[in-house]
């Protein structure tokens, strides 16, 4: 026979109605952890301007590239749209790490959208306490203090910037990087950051010429651009008897110019095991101008063997 009791809420007094409230917070109390809340919102208008079936397609690899970006951080979902989406981490860092994995891929995810001038663009905020949250359970997102405060800090980030609370400040790495911004929520300071960007590739080494290149893409309103990788094997030198030839990544820029009915492109070469980080912070700069990035399809999937 079960043992559970059927209640009807038409037939609860509010005594009683007050006293499962309590009841219900009060058990809820030994969940309570420590959790790292990341807000993020799509800044952009075409929500309410496309067709039907291009809006299903935004949602559905928009859904996909905040997933796959949330995994890479070892964070979960707590709730998705296409205008606001909420992950759970355990660590600051671990947020850190999908936060640049948002900003790097945002070139790419335009790329594949081809949207025009309607690019997206991501706003994040990040907050940091002790809080009673779990996937799955709407209740606890709508009662959070945590996901109150880190859509507030998406909702004032500006396109492309991530800005954090008192607690994730205190937290993050590097401790000199969060710079104090004139606004507070609830009474917390707000600081900006910018997740990852310096450890997340070394400098491409002629990284100067290739901004003047996404500069001039930019200036001339194109919208995305096309990038190959070829593998290059370094020819041996005879008169060498101690150094062996080492093979080096060609990764090639491409962009088509209405203006003057031509390619334009920009190479650049690296060694052969440096080639994925120098892609990776090319992706970083190209979203940073808010263009959008496709492979060509004529690039080679290289590896560093």
């Amino acid at each position: 026979m079960s043992s559970r009791v059927s209640l009807y809420l038409e037939r609860l007094l509010l005594d009683d109605l007050l006293f499962l409230e309590t009841e219900l917070n009060r058990r809820k109390e030994r969940f309570r952890r420590e959790h790292v809340v990341m807000a993020i919102q799509s800044e952009q208008k075409l929500l309410t301007t496309y067709r039907r079936d291009k809006l299903e397609q935004i949602t559905k690899e928009l859904r996909r590239f905040i997933n796959e970006c949330a995994v890479a951080g070892s964070g979960v979902q707590l709730a998705f749209s296409p205008d606001v989406s909420l992950l759970l981490f355990r660590d600051v860092p671990s947020a850190s790490k999908t936060a640049s994995h948002l900003l790097t891929g945002l070139a790419e995810l335009n790329g594949k959208l081809a949207m025009g001038d309607n690019r997206i663009s991501l706003k994040m905020g990040l907050s940091c306490g002790s809080d009673v949250l779990a996937a799955g359970s709407m209740r606890s997102v709508r009662q959070s203090a945590l996901v109150r405060r880190a859509s507030q800090c998406a909702w004032k980030a500006p396109g492309g910037a991530l800005l954090i609370d008192e607690n994730s400040m205190n937290r993050w790495e590097p401790r000199h990087e969060p710079m104090r911004i004139p606004i507070d929520i609830d009474g917390v300071s707000v600081y900006k950051v910018s997740p990852n960007r310096g450890e997340a590739a070394s400098p491409v080494v002629d990284e100067n010429h290739l901004l003047d290149f996404l500069k001039q893409v930019a200036k001339k309103r194109i919208t995305t651009l096309k990038y190959s990788l070829l593998r290059e094997e370094a020819e041996s030198d005879s008169n060498s008897a101690w150094s062996r030839p080492v093979a080096r990544a060609v990764i090639t820029l491409e962009a088509f110019d209405p203006g003057e009915m031509r390619n334009i492109s920009h190479v650049t070469k690296c060694a052969l095991s440096e080639y994925a980080g120098h892609v990776d912070r090319i992706r970083r700069l190209v979203s940073d101008l808010g263009l959008g990035l496709v492979k060509h399809e004529e690039a080679s999937s290289i590896s560093a063997g």
